[in-house]
Protein backbone atom coordinates (compact mmCIF):
# COMPACT_ATOMS: atom_id res chain seq x y z
CA UNK A 1 0.00 0.00 0.00
CA UNK A 2 3.15 2.55 1.01
CA UNK A 3 3.96 2.12 -2.48
CA UNK A 4 1.35 2.19 -4.59
CA UNK A 5 0.63 5.85 -2.50
CA UNK A 6 3.83 7.41 -3.14
CA UNK A 7 3.63 6.11 -6.61
CA UNK A 8 0.51 7.90 -7.25
CA UNK A 9 1.78 10.87 -5.24
CA UNK A 10 4.67 11.39 -6.86
CA UNK A 11 2.41 11.37 -10.22
CA UNK A 12 -0.02 13.91 -9.08
CA UNK A 13 3.72 15.60 -8.53
CA UNK A 14 4.86 15.46 -12.29
CA UNK A 15 1.09 16.63 -13.48
CA UNK A 16 1.25 19.41 -10.78
CA UNK A 17 4.89 20.70 -12.59
CA UNK A 18 3.52 19.95 -16.23
CA UNK A 19 0.09 21.76 -15.86
CA UNK A 20 2.06 24.80 -14.22
CA UNK A 21 5.00 24.69 -16.81
CA UNK A 22 4.38 22.99 -20.13
CA UNK A 23 5.56 19.26 -20.99
CA UNK A 24 8.92 19.39 -21.34
CA UNK A 25 9.94 21.97 -18.72
CA UNK A 26 7.27 20.59 -15.97
CA UNK A 27 8.90 17.48 -16.71
CA UNK A 28 12.43 18.58 -16.35
CA UNK A 29 11.19 20.00 -12.64
CA UNK A 30 10.09 17.01 -11.82
CA UNK A 31 13.52 14.93 -12.51
CA UNK A 32 15.39 17.94 -10.64
CA UNK A 33 12.70 17.27 -7.61
CA UNK A 34 13.14 13.83 -7.35
CA UNK A 35 17.29 14.15 -7.98
CA UNK A 36 17.53 16.97 -5.46
CA UNK A 37 15.15 14.19 -2.86
CA UNK A 38 17.18 11.41 -3.27
CA UNK A 39 20.28 12.83 -3.34
CA UNK A 40 19.79 14.77 -0.37
CA UNK A 41 19.16 10.74 1.35
CA UNK A 42 21.70 9.79 -0.38
CA UNK A 43 24.31 12.41 0.96
CA UNK A 44 23.26 12.30 4.15
CA UNK A 45 23.42 8.20 3.69
CA UNK A 46 27.09 8.65 2.51
CA UNK A 47 25.67 6.60 -0.17
CA UNK A 48 28.34 7.68 -3.24
CA UNK A 49 27.40 4.63 -5.26
CA UNK A 50 23.93 6.12 -5.53
CA UNK A 51 25.23 9.60 -5.57
CA UNK A 52 27.01 8.66 -8.90
CA UNK A 53 24.52 6.83 -10.16
CA UNK A 54 22.05 10.53 -10.25
CA UNK A 55 24.92 12.32 -11.34
CA UNK A 56 25.26 9.84 -14.67
CA UNK A 57 21.42 9.67 -15.05
CA UNK A 58 21.40 13.39 -14.70
CA UNK A 59 24.21 13.80 -17.62
CA UNK A 60 22.00 11.24 -19.10
CA UNK A 61 19.41 13.59 -19.44
CA UNK A 62 22.24 16.37 -20.63
CA UNK A 63 23.50 14.63 -23.67
CA UNK A 64 19.83 13.58 -24.94
CA UNK A 65 19.02 17.01 -24.98
CA UNK A 66 21.47 18.66 -26.65
CA UNK A 67 23.23 16.62 -29.33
Amino acid sequence: MTAQRSREYLMRQRESFVEKHGEDLGAFYFLLMLLQTYGKKALKRGDTATLRALAHDLHAVYLKHTQ
